[in-house]
């Protein structure tokens, strides 16, 4: 009988693949059923591990049927996977050297899982080849199928191969595609990893990357962020949010308002106006500021996004302060809750996207980010030194210079901030 689903043992909540096998292959392979652990407690890592486990039993099982499995059995080996912490340094797997390479920098747990999901795309179509045996021409056929891969997935096709996937969209010319820099991203998680094993004496000493040169960059394929014109600013802000008090769940209540009104005004990136607390909205010589710290557990960027952002006199009179008065906890935005990467903003991020396209605003390099490119060319217009609008935005710069003394005083940032102009109407 065959099992799609993967089993999860009911003491340790650890997941299992389990497969049974064709009775004419069982003594070929002298057992019934195969049982491999995914190593894993996470359900939603579970189906990605037992899709490339799905796909690895048909080949194994094709090998045996056609009298090649001696070839083909190490594809069911827990050495092939990160379960395994056994695996001979002669002939490591990539996911094994992904989990030493992970081990050794203490990355984020985001970061860890988002090349953990190039890994299984790589080892999905690859998973019988060893690490140094990974060529060229392997990776530049894992590069054209991902020029052909979608950029937005549905859940099922998640589950599948990339070669599936690609076959799923093939002949569908209007599926946005991933992005040059989301192919470099996947090719820079194998390079990465390659390059650590190589330089920590797990290949051969004439080893080379096959990685190297293959990067991908298509001239006028680039989406870069796009400001919002007037007319996107006015079809936001001319919204029910904004002209019939309504406030919407996903936007997280008050959240919805302020949040694309603070981006307007202060440039700041949505994360940064997430993580403000109440306290982080002062006045000082009469100024209203934002101050953006790294207290209280707050993560920043870098360095320079340490900064002061005076409140634009729009905001001012808007309310901002009346709502700041108005609550009672700690966080500025408290219906905002941290996602397992323990970021604020993600879900209201893909709710603003969703919003904007209801509002019309569906040009894909339009973002919140664009909030950010609209105040630095309203500052650019309005004469405002680049030193200054860096300082607001809390952009690095390339002069060595600047970076010494403590910056600019409030006095002159304020000025540069109420010189910020749209032309729209707020309520």
């Amino acid at each position: 009988m065959r099992i799609s689903t993967p089993y999860r043992h009911p003491d340790s909540g650890i997941y299992y693949f389990r497969r049974a096998v064709p009775e004419a292959l069982r003594s070929r392979l002298d057992k019934a059923i195969i049982k491999v652990t995914l190593g894993t407690r996470n359900p939603n890592k579970a189906i990605q591990l037992f899709a490339v486990k799905q796909i690895e039993c048909e080949e194994l099982f094709d090998a045996a049927r056609n009298g090649c499995l001696a070839k083909h059995h190490k594809l069911l080996c827990v050495a092939n996977h990160r379960t395994d912490n056994r695996m001979s340094d002669k002939s490591p797997s990539i996911q094994y050297l992904f989990d030493k390479f992970n081990q050794e920098r203490g990355v984020s747990k985001k970061t860890v899982d988002e090349g953990q999901k190039v890994i299984n795309r790589f080892s999905g179509i690859y998973s019988g080849t060893t690490a140094e045996d990974i060529s060229g021409t392997v990776i530049r056929k894992f590069k054209e199928l991902l020029i052909k891969t979608p950029s937005i997935l549905s859940n099922e096709a998640r589950l599948l191969t990339l070669n599936q996937i690609v076959a799923q969209a093939s002949g569908d010319h209007s599926v946005r595609k991933l992005s040059d820099s989301a192919i470099n991203k996947h090719l820079s998680v194998v390079s990465s990893v390659l390059e650590w094993a190589s330089n920590n004496s797990y290949f051969s000493d004439n080893w080379h990357n096959p990685v190297r040169g293959k990067t991908i960059n298509r001239k006028g394929l680039k989406q870069d962020r796009m400001p919002f014109t007037a007319d996107d600013l006015n079809r936001i802000f001319a919204s029910d949010i904004y002209t019939e008090q309504f406030r919407p769940k996903g936007g997280c209540g008050e959240a919805s308002y302020w949040i694309p009104i603070v981006g307007l005004y202060t440039g700041m990136r949505l994360e940064e106006i997430g993580q403000l607390l109440i306290t982080d909205v002062k006045q000082e010589g009469g100024i209203w500021y934002f101050d953006i710290n790294d207290s209280d557990g707050k993560q920043l960027k870098n360095k320079t996004s340490i900064r002061k952002i005076p409140v634009h006199q729009a905001v001012l009179d808007l309310g901002l302060i009346d709502y700041v008065d108005s609550l009672e906890g700690v966080q500025l935005f408290p219906l905002l809750k941290k996602d397992k990467y323990g970021k604020l903003t993600q879900n209201w991020s893909k709710w603003f996207g969703r919003r904007l396209r209801r509002l019309g605003v569906v040009d894909s390099s339009k973002v919140f980010h664009s909030y950010r490119h609209g105040l630095k060319d309203s500052l650019r217009n309005a004469g405002v030194d680049e030193a200054i609008s860096d300082a607001i935005t809390g952009h690095s710069s390339v002069n060595v210079g600047r970076s010494y003394g403590s910056g600019y005083n409030l006095t002159i940032l304020n000025k540069a901030v109420q010189s910020v102009y749209y032309d729209i109407e707020l309520k």
